[in-house]
């Protein structure tokens, strides 16, 4: 089930268990395209050091995890030449080893799972990036496993886009998310994001321009 909403995209017009979930090296064999998303869109890996036709560059960033309850995060890095803007929630698909769409319900925002990270509920806004900017949205789940007649549920690769309809990319999780017999995720909005971009990216100069006043970064359980 894909969680999303349409909207981002170029100003100028062009396409587009247990321990802390640290930043994600990769995984072997995370390097062939493929397209498990929806028709006419090809999902394709984004190696670190590369910026995607789309202008973005998508990864998984730092989280935590507190007596069951798992948080991490997403950034978006305008690695383009051009501003990018993004308006709504991540379009995100749980994948299995081969890469195959895994029965899990992606929520929007996190009060079905927790009422503990209000932030995650926040409405949202459009987050305009200039080049080198980036965005960052939180993803968060629960590792109950109380169903013994189905094995519990891993998640070792996602498929991200901006938002749906938005060409996606392939991300490896090295820590897979442990959803246990829970079934669902939840993601936040997409909110500014003011650390620097790592590798080639230039460190943003300032602020990524917003239709409000910034939210806080995403706090950590």
């Amino acid at each position: 089930m894909l969680g999303g909403c349409a909207g981002g995209g170029p100003l100028d017009g062009g396409d587009a268990a247990g321990t802390p979930f640290a930043e994600q090296p990769g995984r072997p064999g995370s390097d062939s395209p493929v397209s498990p998303g929806a028709p006419g869109l090809r999902a394709t890996p984004s190696p670190e050091g590369t910026c995607p036709p789309a202008g973005v560059r998508i990864r998984l960033g730092t989280g935590d995890a507190a007596m069951g309850l798992r948080v991490t995060s997403l950034v978006l890095v305008n690695c383009g030449t051009e501003p990018y803007e993004v308006d709504g929630y991540p379009s995100l698909r749980p994948l299995g080893e081969q890469r195959e769409p895994l029965d899990v319900e992606v929520l929007h925002g996190a009060k079905k799972i927790t009422i503990s990270l209000p932030h995650l509920d926040a409405p949202p806004r459009p987050v305009r990036l200039k080049p080198g900017e980036a965005a960052s949205a939180g993803i968060v789940w629960r590792n109950t496993y109380d169903d013994i007649t189905n094995p519990p549920v891993t998640v070792p690769f996602v498929e991200v886009a901006p938002a749906t309809g938005r060409p996606a990319q392939i991300l490896p999780v090295d820590v897979p998310f442990d959803l246990g017999s829970t079934g669902r995720l939840g993601v936040s909005p997409w909110e500014p994001f003011a650390a620097s971009a790592p590798g080639p990216d230039p460190a943003p100069s300032e602020s990524p321009s917003v239709s409000s006043s910034p939210s806080p970064d995403l706090p950590l359980l």
